[in-house]
């Protein structure tokens, strides 16, 4: 898949995919993934990261009773920050956004501070990079906050209380947690990393350890397996995920169009109940034969300046021959709705898209896509990157010469994650064997 990340020189992890998408792609792979996977997004795929902010959440519910209303995003910071530095210093778990700036501040002694000032954070903006802009989302579709503010719902609440709370004051944080609270309630607190590590730290190092824990696993796989109370999937994302766990013990295993074929045939199997969830996993594979070639052929396009039309169709027709057989024409026209998103026109582009690639009508689909990309452009109020004139491209968004994929691998091209792969590596880490 293409990665586009906005720039941060902090923390890799921080990287949000699909900033950048000239054709709308995005509005339809989310589309279609949201069928079947109502909960998660592409980066919300780590069960401890929910741990991390179910707990952030209480204890800026905890401390705003005393702090006042508008304190919570300030100790939720300072929340994130704390359970970073436990997790690397004591569980040597780098499995975390803004461990780039976590790492340094350790190797450079260990003196660190929880602040939510900016040269304090973990992450170039931690408020949008971090947990509470990229998990508050996926937290509340998976019923574990909700309402203005945010706030536990009484299950999660009842979980954190009954699970974490324990294992923090065992671990020698204090009647509940009252070593952390001590820690999160001023507006910056200095902490020695490289000394006598503070209760604290121990504390939340334990409780978020990797290892899934026994009193975790259902709770877990409730909502963020199965979608939670009000799963938007009615279903098929329970389905789905069954299926899924088939698949974990299968080193070759790679998201591809024939892999959603297969996982297709079986849920068709299944009987009237897993139809539905049959029928979104084919649109999903229709839809990757035709977005997947697209996306790479408009690279391309994009190292093609002042080339003609036909020179260009000419060399596609060269590397893809006289049309892509991985597309199934026949499958196209029912996919109208799903790719327009309520907009006539675009859908009768992406169609178009679809038969032009699978007849081999190269100089068409290079009109299409310039078409849909000024449309798309047009909606952000911006210019198009690509066009024709006069029979010639003139490409406004240069960069390399994208290379087209060898004929023999179109029909294995997977360029987009439906959310999933977010869904399945959820899924093996609660369907390992949970600890004690």
């Amino acid at each position: 898949m293409l990665q586009i990340p906005f720039l941060t020189d902090l923390d890799s992890r921080a990287a949000v995919k699909g900033s950048r998408d000239p054709l709308g792609i995005q509005q339809i792979w989310t589309r279609l993934g949201r069928h079947v996977v109502g909960n998660l997004t592409t980066v919300s795929n780590s069960v401890r990261d929910f741990t991390t902010l179910l707990l952030g959440y209480y204890f800026a519910e905890q401390l705003a009773d005393d702090l006042g209303p508008g304190s919570e995003l300030a100790i939720f910071l300072k929340w994130e920050q704390l359970a970073a530095y436990s997790r690397a210093s004591v569980n040597n778990d780098f499995i975390f956004r803004g461990t780039e700036r976590v790492k340094r501040s350790l190797s450079e002694g260990g003196k660190v501070w929880l602040s939510d000032e900016r040269s304090h954070q973990i992450l170039s903006n931690q408020k949008i990079y971090g947990l509470w802009g990229l998990y508050t989302m996926p937290s509340r579709a998976s019923g574990l906050v909700d309402e203005n503010p945010t706030r536990l719902t009484p299950m999660a609440l009842d979980f954190v209380q009954k699970h974490c709370l324990p294992l923090l004051s065992k671990a020698g944080a204090g009647k509940d947690a009252s070593r952390i609270t001590a820690l999160l309630k001023p507006k910056s607190t200095r902490l020695n990393l490289s000394s006598t590590p503070d209760p604290a730290i121990e504390a939340v190092g334990k409780v978020l350890n990797l290892r899934i824990r026994k009193a975790e696993r259902d709770f877990y796989y409730e909502h963020l397996v199965e979608g939670g109370p009000s799963d938007a999937t009615e279903g098929k994302q329970r389905q789905l995920a069954s299926l899924l766990t088939e698949t974990l013990n299968d080193s070759s295993f790679h998201w591809a169009p024939t892999t959603i074929r297969q996982l297709a045939k079986v849920a068709s199997s299944r009987g009237e109940e897993w139809q539905p969830l049959a029928f979104d996993l084919e649109q999903i594979r229709v839809t990757e034969t035709v977005l997947a070639p697209t996306s790479l052929l408009f690279d391309y396009l994009l190292g093609s300046d002042g080339c003609t039309i036909n020179e260009v169709a000419a060399s596609i027709e060269k590397q893809w021959g006289e049309g892509l057989s991985s597309i199934e024409s026949d499958s196209l026209d029912s996919m109208h709705g799903q790719w327009s998103g309520g907009d006539t026109s675009v859908g009768d582009r992406w169609v178009a898209i679809g038969h032009g690639l699978c007849s081999g009508r190269f100089i068409d689909v290079i009109e299409h896509l310039a078409q849909q990309n000024s449309s798309v452009m047009a909606t952000r109020g911006g210019a198009a990157w690509i066009e024709s004139n006069r029979g010639k491209l003139v490409v406004r968004y240069k960069e390399e010469n994208g290379k087209l994929p060898a004929r023999d691998e179109l029909g294995q091209l997977w360029r987009f994650p439906y959310f999933l792969d977010s869904l399945r590596s959820v899924t093996r880490v609660l369907w390992e064997k949970p600890h004690d």
